[in-house]
Order: structure tokens, then C-alpha cells, then sequence
């Protein structure tokens, strides 16, 4: 979604393009889900809980992955795609997680500068900035 918004490239000039990373990361989310699916099918409860399918935390989960999705999309043409998932990661972890502060902030920060290291330093793939230029 984020790359075809943006009108990122998966491959450019016969490399990987910024559009890479965003597509790598919906593949991988997408895996993480479908995972998801089959350890709830393989519990030995999961008849159980499928009838409670639509229990209150769980749109209140689903509300907020909406929120801070539609955010870090509507904030990367700002402050760039790296900075909008560290963010993300830091709110989802302070108001889901209940984490301090400190932690939240520590493991956002992390976590962006790996993915930066990752990305844009070892692979080589441009990603998409915001106008703040990181």
C-alpha cells in the first residue's frame, strides 16, 4: 500500500528500489498473520475462542493497529519511512504494552537504526525519506 501511495519502485536502475522495503515489510507483517492463524487453528481451544471472535480487546487491538497504520503512512512523506516505524513501534509499545517510557523509546530507537543499518547502509536500498532527509 505504501509503496503504490508513494509511487515507489521495487527495482530501479537495476537495483532495489525504495519500494523495496516497504513491500518486504507488508510480505513479512502478512507471514507474521498467517502464522497468527494457524497456532490460534492449532490450540486446543480455538473452537472456543472462535465463537468470541469479536470480543472488546480485540477491536480495541484492531482499532489501534488501524490508528498507528494510517499514521506512520500519513507521516512518512514528513519525517521518512524509518522515523514514522520507529514511532509506531514506540507507541504500540507504550500504550499495548503498557512499557515505560524509557523502554518504549529505547526499542523504537533501536529498532529504526537497525533497520536503517539494514536497509539503506548493507543492502543499499533507498529509502523513502521524508522531508527532513532520514
Amino acid at each position: 500500500g505504501l509503496s503504490k501511495l508513494q509511487d515507489l519502485k521495487l527495482v530501479q536502475d537495476d537495483k532495489m528500489g525504495p519500494g523495496f522495503f516497504p513491500v518486504i515489510c507488508g510480505i513479512f507483517i502478512a507471514l507474521c498473520g498467517i502464522m497468527l492463524l494457524i497456532e490460534q487453528r492449532n490450540k486446543k481451544d480455538g473452537a472456543a475462542e472462535e465463537k468470541n471472535i469479536a470480543n472488546i480487546n480485540e477491536l480495541k487491538n484492531l482499532l489501534l493497529f488501524v490508528i498507528i497504520g494510517v499514521l506512520t503512512i500519513v507521516s512518512t512523506p514528513y519525517i521518512g519511512l524509518l522515523p514514522s516505524l520507529g514511532l509506531c513501534v514506540i507507541a504500540y509499545l507504550k500504550i499495548q504494552g503498557r512499557e515505560t517510557w524509557l523502554k518504549s523509546i529505547t526499542i523504537g530507537v533501536c529498532m529504526t537504526i537497525f533497520l536503517y543499518l539494514l536497509f539503506a547502509v548493507f543492502l543499499h536500498v533507498p529509502v523513502p525519506f521524508g522531508m527532513i532527509e532520514f
